[in-house]
């Protein structure tokens, strides 16, 4: 994509992004399983990390922060002392625990930027502690105007406080499939 664009390009690239939305996020799911399949925990996913190929194909990027869990097990790793707390899991803020169930957090996150066009999340919030105080009374992102109550459902269980009670990403993929299967089964056509 050319560094700068018109107001017109950028409106028909939006409107190109979102007809393939549906695609997209699974297309993101899958490709954390694979990371996860691998033992790679990545810790700063989000929309600045996905990079676009011509044929808009999502390509997850930035490996920077990401660390090997050999264990399985939780692990906080080395960390530089900037994180990305907007798209940390409770665990990983307060804790510096991370997992693949600390990534499918920061994957709801990631679906809360691409289905609200690119907000930032929690804009209102310049700082960790009324991140975490914001996430510890429960409340979470808003449910974005384009998306349904299925997928918000979907979101609100990647940010469940307990790590356990997060999908992992086989699991979204399952639901992802079945969204597309549901939503394509009669490509419009009716009885």
């Amino acid at each position: 994509m050319p560094s700068s664009i018109g107001q017109d390009e950028a409106e028909q690239l939006f409107r190109e992004i979102d007809s393939m939305k549906r695609i997209g996020y699974h297309e993101h799911v899958i490709s954390m399983l694979y990371i996860a399949s691998k033992n790679i925990v990545h810790r700063d996913l989000a929309a600045r990390n996905i990079l676009l190929t011509d044929g808009f194909n999502a390509k997850i990027s930035d490996f920077g922060l990401s660390m090997i869990n050999e264990t399985g097990e939780n692990n906080t790793g080395v960390l530089p002392k900037k994180l990305p707390v907007k798209w940390l899991s409770i665990e990983a803020i307060t804790r510096l625990i991370f997992s693949e169930k600390s990534d499918v957090w920061a994957f709801g996150v990631l679906m809360y930027e691409m289905f609200s066009y690119g907000k930032v999340p929690y804009p209102d919030f310049f700082d960790k502690n009324s991140v975490v105080s914001f996430l510890l009374r429960g409340k979470r992102l808003e449910c974005p105007e384009t998306v349904g109550y299925e997928i918000y459902q979907i979101m609100l269980e990647c940010w469940a406080e307990n790590p356990e009670e997060r999908p992992n990403f086989e699991t979204l993929v399952e639901k992802f499939r079945k969204i597309i299967d549901t939503a394509t089964v009669s490509y419009g056509y009716v009885e």
